[in-house]
């Protein structure tokens, strides 16, 4: 089967977010199917960077369009899409896609994204062509959340209004993609819900996000000796990652240093933003902004933190930590969508500041308990979350679609 993937990003290097699960769905493909890539970059500089890509599977980068502050309000405050998917609209790139499918026809396109469904519905009109939607995210349930958190607080309302509008816009577009488009891909059973709540009777297949577990191992050599270490590991600049650490830091963080005074907070991850940087002037915790790799800071890690707020589908630090066999503490929505998770076997829940605070105190000051979650956290891990497991199962959805629509 010849498969021609969209993507708004490009799946290289593989080690952060949604290009993580892109690159290794992609290259597992392409051992099996004719695949090749037609993505957007931000520059020509990251086009050049990514060429390793071409010894897997061939790819063509189109540079994303420039994003002009008047326009973008304008769309803002008069188009009936998405933001999300109005920043991947581009002339060239849509060229590019028309050529594609004239030149190649494929027997299969895979959209990784709501961000790209424009292309695929717009294929699909135009050749008739099966489209398979890879949701990274129910990404009108991410809005619909964020809404609720930022409504409660006036200097948050801007960010409030915005995500209300959002989220309204989403529900549409993503249920009108979700009905048009010839197979859905979740990441997760409460994504999954969320999409069938749109647009009923749609076909959803379950693929979650996944990781290498020989690349996030544990540690084989022992932290350097200090003051015991709380981790929090993300893109900085991602909304739902900046209100987990603002909350964190104000809530969680002063009840802890009550306790254990000498512990250090790091907060890891590349374009942290003015009011994620501001934190590291408090006490005890540290911004690092984009290391060159993220592995040494979570297994170095005592206890690391997810406390999320809002977000979706299956975040891939909560795989990795828990890969690395490091005890975590999480909010019940920080662990959303890792089927057989379970509270004090494979880490701890906890939806209060105070509860959050307790239990990572109580990890800090039990290094057995630490070892117990993290080995049970890493067989789960290991047993269904690896890509060798996972990519067999998006292969045969893959092919299943192609055949339903021959």
């Amino acid at each position: 089967m010849r498969i021609l993937a969209l993507s708004a990003q490009v799946p290289y290097p593989p080690h952060h977010g949604k290009a993580m699960r892109d690159y290794h769905l992609l290259a597992g493909l392409a051992r099996r199917h004719g695949v090749e890539l037609l993505c957007l970059v931000r520059d020509e500089a990251e086009a050049a960077a990514a060429a390793p890509l071409a010894g897997l599977f061939p790819f063509r980068a189109v540079t994303r369009p420039a994003l002009q502050l008047p326009r973008r309000l304008a769309a803002l405050a008069l188009s009936g899409r998405p933001d999300m998917v109005w920043q991947t609209s581009s002339p060239e790139f849509r060229q590019a896609l028309v050529s594609s499918l004239e030149k190649e026809r494929p027997d299969l396109l895979l959209v990784e994204g709501l961000e790209m469904a424009a292309y695929g519905l717009e294929a699909r009109q135009r050749s008739g062509i099966p489209v398979v939607l890879d949701e990274h995210n129910a990404e009108h349930l991410i809005q619909q959340r964020a809404w609720e958190i930022a409504r409660r607080r006036p200097p948050d309302w801007p960010k409030a209004l915005y995500s209300w509008l959002q989220a309204r816009r989403l529900r549409r577009f993503e249920g009108h993609a979700c009905r048009t488009l010839a197979h859905v891909i979740a990441v997760s059973a409460e994504d999954r819900r969320a999409l069938e709540r749109l647009a009923p009777g749609i076909h959803v297949t379950v693929i979650p996000n996944g990781l290498d577990t020989e690349e996030y191992a544990p540690l084989t050599t022992a932290a350097p000796p200090g003051p015991p270490r709380v981790v929090f590991t993300g893109q900085m600049s991602y909304r739902p990652n900046v209100d987990a650490v603002q909350w964190f830091a104000a809530a969680i963080w002063p009840l802890i240093r009550e306790q254990e005074p000498q512990a250090h907070f790091q907060i890891v991850g590349r374009d942290p933003p003015p009011q994620v940087q501001a934190l590291g002037r408090l006490a005890g915790i540290e911004v690092t902004g984009p290391v060159p790799d993220d592995r040494p800071y979570i297994g170095g890690a005592d206890v690391y933190v997810l406390p999320m707020r809002f977000g979706g589908g299956v975040r891939f630090k909560l795989l990795q930590a828990l890969s690395m066999e490091r005890a975590m503490v999480s909010t019940p929505l920080g662990a959303e969508g890792v089927e057989g998770l379970h509270d004090r076997e494979h880490l701890f829940l906890a939806e209060t500041a105070a509860a959050f605070s307790g239990g990572v105190v109580h990890l800090l000051r039990h290094p057995q308990e630490r070892a117990r979650v993290g080995a049970a956290g890493r067989a789960l891990i290991q047993a269904h979350y690896d890509w060798r497991a996972l990519v067999p199962r998006f292969a045969a959805a893959l092919e299943a679609a192609g055949r339903q629509e021959v």
